[in-house]
């Protein structure tokens, strides 16, 4: 979350540079030029606002008029600085996008500004492509690239919140298959048996011959299902979670192709080249582009793509080459370098090369006295800015990308672990309910053929035995698949403690409860999953400390934990359910925001 909002924040202020230097440079009146700066400081401001924002799935207050707000004061610098004002709708664009809903509105909002630069560049630039530049190379890259950054920090969140949801998906497909399984391979067989004792009267022996078969195929089918759930694999996450990688590769893919091909295809545009120089740029560009767009797609193993090592530097040769041929402010492809560098490099290796390749114009004066393109030292640090700032957007993409890729890991691990619990509860309540229940119908089915020569009513009475065991265990499969069970609050504890360590939380505390009735117990536990399912929903931190004791003559327990998001306590109708549920055994549940942790307290007297 730091990282996506410091990129967001980096960005923001970077593309803002630019404006400064177009106001600063322009040849309004110096009071002119204040209000321009006002205005762009006022546009950055409101810019933070809207977009870097706790990500919560929730728009910033009042948002309606901070966005109006925005829009105003795009249209004001429009009108006033329209030759210097076109990176600056990016801002306005940026915001559209991650404030209208629905989406189709947003990117039809987003068009409407691009189009609106677009015209506003008519008036001030002489050709029609110069005005599509201002559109498409400024207002809809800066747009684009914004829109990522601050979606940063939505995609943590929104991958975070299905962790719990996706867990409980997946228990919920385990207990259906389980109880498809266990119906059809033990649930006939205990119909049988139960169907043969009531209606059977005649044949005494051969009815007991039949059972005590049933019986023992339903006991060796129970522990087949048992031990097949043990140790098989989980069934496969669903799918419908790639749909957040791809959509964020081809953000990414879209914002690229804008940075790499708007502004050099203008430069042709400008030059005065043959149609020899004019075929070799296209194709160089081509070359480029493609190298570049391979090099930022995310790969199988470490996130970068196979060939990588082939790909980046025949990219830097493709850059270098037609400075030979063509004038810097002609071919600057260079200037791109960074963006590929930082993605795919690791370690030192990263800002040994990159940091140079963003200073390439110092490094140039410093080692050889001379320039690509000599300028001033504003003009130098603009330039810096500039190649630091498309550098940082192309990474935030790509990490993007990585990311989603590693949280959608987290998140199908976190899934297996609940399965894998719920196979062990699977397997332990066979053993303990049905594997007892049909071990006494075999028992019984046993006994009642060794008693038939010898004393009929006694072997009479252990079949009517066998049968209620058989009904007994057809009643303890609906048990064991719905999972209707006590809860032990010792099995919480660690369930929670293992839950929060795979989620990521560092957990501490001490847990020593004493000896509780079973509705106590129940309770408690119940008090405390609850709690860490809101630790998981709510909460951006990294520890958690759960302590259980007697304090006073009361059982309590406590769960705190960091991180939470201003104005997003956990809801009240779970607390308030839970709470009512405490009164019910003479306790109270307490929840409460503490500077930024959250603590959730629970007491019941001791019984008696």
């Amino acid at each position: 979350m730091r990282l996506a909002r410091l990129v967001a924040v980096v960005v923001s202020v970077g593309f803002s540079y630019g404006g400064f230097i177009g106001i600063s440079r322009s040849g309004d009146p110096a009071g002119l030029k204040a209000l321009g700066c006002g205005l762009l400081v006022s546009l950055l401001l409101l810019h933070l606002y809207n977009c870097v924002q706790t990500a919560d799935g929730r728009r910033p207050r009042a948002w309606q008029w901070t966005l109006a707000a925005q829009a105003v004061l795009t249209g004001v610098g429009l009108l006033l600085f329209a030759d210097t004002w076109y990176g600056n709708t990016g801002f306005l664009a940026a915001a559209v996008l991650l404030l209208i809903r629905p989406v189709a509105a947003a990117w039809a909002g987003f068009a409407v500004v691009v189009v609106v630069q677009f015209v506003s560049g008519l008036d001030v630039r002489p050709t029609v492509w110069e005005a599509a530049y201002l559109a498409l190379g400024h207002t809809a890259f800066v747009g684009v690239a914004l829109y990522g950054v601050a979606r940063f920090a939505d995609l943590v969140a929104d991958l975070e919140k299905t962790r719990t949801a996706l867990a409980e998906a997946e228990v919920a497909r385990e207990r259906l298959a389980f109880a498809q399984q266990l119906n059809e391979r033990v649930g006939r067989t205990l119909e049988a048996v139960v169907r043969d004792g009531e209606t059977a009267r005649a044949s005494l022996r051969d009815l007991l011959t039949d059972r005590l078969a049933l019986a023992r195929s339903a006991l060796n089918e129970t522990r087949s299902v048992a031990h097949s759930h043990r140790g098989t694999a989980p069934l496969p996450p669903p799918a419908a979670g790639d749909l957040t990688t791809t959509f964020v590769t081809g953000l990414g893919m879209a914002a690229a192709l804008l940075m790499l091909l708007t502004g050099p295809i203008r430069s042709l545009s400008q030059a005065d080249e043959s149609s020899g120089g004019i075929a070799l740029y296209l194709v160089s560009l081509a070359v480029f582009t493609g190298l570049s767009l391979w090099c930022l797609q995310i790969g199988d193993d470490d996130g970068r793509p196979r060939f990588w090592r082939f790909a980046l530097p025949a990219a830097f040769v493709v850059a270098l080459l037609p400075n030979l041929v063509f004038d810097r402010p002609v071919w600057y492809a260079t200037l791109y370098l960074p963006a590929l560098t930082i993605v795919l490099l690791r370690g030192w290796a990263r800002w040994a090369v990159t940091i140079p390749l963003i200073a390439q114009e110092v490094v140039l004066l410093v080692l050889w006295d001379a320039s690509f393109q000599p300028g001033t030292v504003v003009d130098q640090t603009y330039e810096m800015v500039w190649i630091a700032e498309r550098a940082l957007v192309i990474y935030g993409f790509a990490r993007m990308g990585q990311l989603a890729r590693e949280l959608r890991t987290a998140r199908t691990r976190l899934a297996h672990v609940e399965v894998a619990r719920e196979r062990l509860r699977f397997a332990r309540d066979l053993h303990d309910l049905l594997g007892f229940s049909l071990s006494v119908v075999v028992l019984k089915s046993e006994l009642a053929l060794r008693l038939l020569d010898r004393d009929r009513a006694r072997a009479r009475q252990e079949l009517d035995d066998g049968l209620a065991a058989a009904r007994q265990a057809l009643a303890d499969i609906e048990i064991v698949s719905t999972g209707y069970r006590e809860v032990s609050l010792e099995d919480e504890v660690a369930s929670a403690k293992a839950i929060l360590a795979t989620a990521g939380f560092a957990v501490d505390g001490t847990v020593d409860a004493p000896h509780l009735t079973t509705e106590q117990n129940n309770v408690l536990a119940t008090v405390l999953r609850e709690g860490v399912t809101n630790v998981l929903r709510h909460s951006d931190g990294r520890r958690c400390t759960l302590d259980a004791g007697l304090i006073d003559g009361r059982v309590r327990l406590c769960l705190r934990n960091d991180g939470v998001r201003p104005n997003n306590v956990p809801p009240g109708s779970g607390l308030d359910n839970l709470a009512y549920r405490m009164g019910t055994v003479g306790g109270f549940l307490k929840g409460e925001a503490q500077d930024d942790s959250y603590v959730l307290t629970a007491e019941i007297p001791l019984p008696s």
